[in-house]
């Protein structure tokens, strides 16, 4: 397994650490201005496949908890933060959220009507992947907590480990995903993952499915908070993610 720090080249660090607020060695960094879309099918030939959401999220078929009947009627906005607390209670409130859990949850998110068709759809344009995985992979935490231990001996002083920080709060807040805090770092994390992975950092291909589904699942809690739509800053990060796409 690749050291993690191995696998930071020089022009990957400034790109990250620009969107952190900091400065590498006095560099300017500027992300990529080309756009580019390439969706292609779920059962394609590479590590990981760029979907359509909408189609993937009607193949997988798991089901949430039923919200119980109250004597007093739900709020649109009660009923909604129930059923993230509902989802989010499921899949993260025993830390071990993995790859093979990411297609489940874009089902449950879109069930419960938490992601909309209009987000799925905009995921999608933005290049969307759900990475391939088996049981043996670990959990996003786990990976997480080796790849910051791994830092913290060799490059104790790179911003790769506030990133992973951010990760790690937002897998552990996903039940505050209507907030706008939470869903503007999860943009920002997503973003620089894109950095990261799409870069010549010499990863294996399981490390790389394992950073790939990182970023997909903080795309996710990017896109699904009803405030997102209101905020230019998510809007940037997220057009940045898919110009780095």
């Amino acid at each position: 397994m690749n050291s993690i720090s191995q696998a930071i080249n020089g022009s990957q660090a400034n790109l990250i650490a620009n969107s952190y607020g900091l400065e590498t060695h006095g560099q300017e960094t500027h992300g990529p201005d080309t756009h580019g879309q390439d969706t292609r099918d779920v059962d394609g030939s590479s590590a990981s496949d760029k979907v359509t959401l909408s189609n993937q999220a009607s193949k997988v078929q798991t089901t949430g908890p039923d919200i119980p009947q109250e004597a007093v009627f739900l709020s649109p906005r009660a009923e909604r933060a129930q059923k993230i607390e509902a989802m989010a209670k499921d899949f993260f409130s025993k830390g071990q959220f993995g790859i093979g859990d990411i297609p489940k949850l874009i089902q449950r998110l879109h069930q419960d009507g938490i992601l909309s068709e209009n987000q799925l759809n905009r995921l999608s344009q933005a290049g969307f992947e759900i990475p391939r995985g088996d049981g043996s992979q670990p959990s996003l935490l786990d990976f997480i907590a080796s790849q910051r231990e791994q830092l913290k001996e060799s490059k104790p002083d790179s911003v790769m480990i506030a990133m992973l920080d951010d990760a790690e709060s937002v897998l552990k807040q996903m039940d505050s995903l209507d907030t706008q805090g939470l869903n503007q770092k999860a943009a920002r994390v997503s973003a620089q993952l894109s950095v990261f992975v799409q870069g010549d950092n010499g990863l294996t291909s399981r490390d790389k499915e394992m950073w790939q589904a990182l970023k997909s699942t903080m795309q996710l809690a990017a896109t699904s908070g009803s405030s997102q739509q209101a905020s230019g800053q998510l809007q940037r990060y997220l057009a940045l993610s898919k110009r780095i796409t």
